[in-house]
């Protein structure tokens, strides 16, 4: 069993780096950006932001259930004083940025988008009324998120104290009553589609994948799954195809039933076949220093790319859409860049430093990109 293998196994406390992450934030936010500026059109950029939801389920539930294990509790206190420095800082300044900027440009905002991007509503603002182009429409996921940040955290406690278990089999039944309630408002209440994609309700099954794939790594199913899905470093590719064949043959019936939910468990599927394979020389790049980076300004990357984008488009109106895109791709990542010197990494140094003692490199690592 190499090293890396060791990681996701019933003992992820002992790793101070979770290989392959980062890069699949990287990943993840480039088919977002590069399907919004409609150069990537074969592959939907929803996949990206499901990749984030299950990585985000899986390791927010990783480090609940480490504490949880080490000290009989979860500190829920501590917890969201954590999410608050970690996410706060950056996305609010990029409303107030989004807001001052549309403002000069004259496209005011209605009362009721401002409400809902202080508050983290902009998801369920998106699907009563049609995802309305904005230049905040795709704070969506990150309401998700955060909707997801104040729930998870006081039911895993209440569910790890009966066992670990339990917590798994209760999680499994939420993705299954997610996948039914889905199907439920498409087929026969016959919900809008902006609904079915935006909605915390209809879309939390791809953050409790994550959080089942957590709570199940000591269980003896899941190391003979590992195993098998790790053990050769092409199988990822066929993860990929299966992928692309569900997008790419898939009705729309298909897609807002179990096509999320399926999507999901493959990209989880992917996930822990890179924590295993990205050591071998076809998929070391997610571990590449540069992969590492781009992965952790992921975030204000998110935050920032349909400005960076609009910036390419103004800068070069009439030039080819690769070269737009790449320009605009590049004033994304300064963006990027400058909200997380600039308004990230003082409040990750007080979080570091009022939660992480010398020792627990551990934890800092794996929140880092969170």
């Amino acid at each position: 069993m190499t090293s890396a293998s060791r990681i996701v196994s019933a003992k992820p406390s002992r790793a101070e780096h979770l290989p392959a992450l980062d890069g699949l934030r990287a990943v993840a936010v480039f088919v977002v950006i590069s399907y919004h500026a409609g150069v990537m059109q074969g592959v939907p950029g929803d996949l990206g932001v499901t990749l984030f939801f299950v990585l985000s389920g899986f390791l927010i539930t990783w480090l609940l259930a480490k504490e949880f294990a080490a000290t009989e509790s979860i500190s829920i206190r501590s917890f969201y004083a954590r999410r608050a420095l970690r996410i706060f800082p950056a996305y609010y300044v990029f409303i107030l940025f989004s807001l001052a900027v549309d403002t000069a440009l004259g496209h005011r905002w209605p009362r009721g988008l401002i409400a809902v991007a202080f508050t983290y509503l902009v998801n369920y603002y998106n699907a009563f009324l049609g995802h309305p182009t904005t230049s905040i429409a795709h704070a969506w996921s990150l309401a998700v998120e955060e909707q997801f940040y104040l729930l998870w955290p006081l039911a895993c406690l209440a569910l790890l104290r009966r066992s670990r278990t339990t917590a798994a089999r209760s999680v499994a039944i939420v993705i299954v009553v997610t996948l039914l309630w889905r199907s439920t408002l498409y087929l026969f209440l016959h919900a809008p589609v902006s609904y079915l994609y935006n909605a915390f309700d209809t879309r939390c099954d791809s953050l409790a994948i994550g959080c089942f794939l957590a709570l199940s790594l000591d269980a003896r199913w899941y190391h003979v799954v590992r195993q098998w899905i790790q053990s050769s470093p092409l199988l990822p590719l066929v993860t990929l195809a299966v992928i692309w064949l569900s997008h790419h043959f898939g009705t729309p019936a298909y897609h807002y039933t179990v096509g999320m939910t399926l999507d999901a468990a493959l990209l989880a599927v992917f996930m822990v076949q890179m924590l295993g394979l990205s050591v071998r020389p076809l998929w070391s790049w997610l571990d590449h220093p540069i992969a590492r980076w781009l992965g952790r300004i992921s975030y204000p990357s998110y935050l920032y790319h349909q400005w960076g984008l609009s910036v390419g488009t103004r800068l070069l109106p009439h030039a080819p859409q690769l070269l737009i895109f790449a320009a605009g791709y590049a004033a994304t990542l300064c963006f990027a860049f400058g909200s997380y010197r600039i308004v990230e990494r003082p409040f990750l140094a007080i979080k570091d430093w009022l939660f992480s003692p010398p020792s627990s490199t551990p934890e800092r690592a794996a929140m880092s990109g969170l």
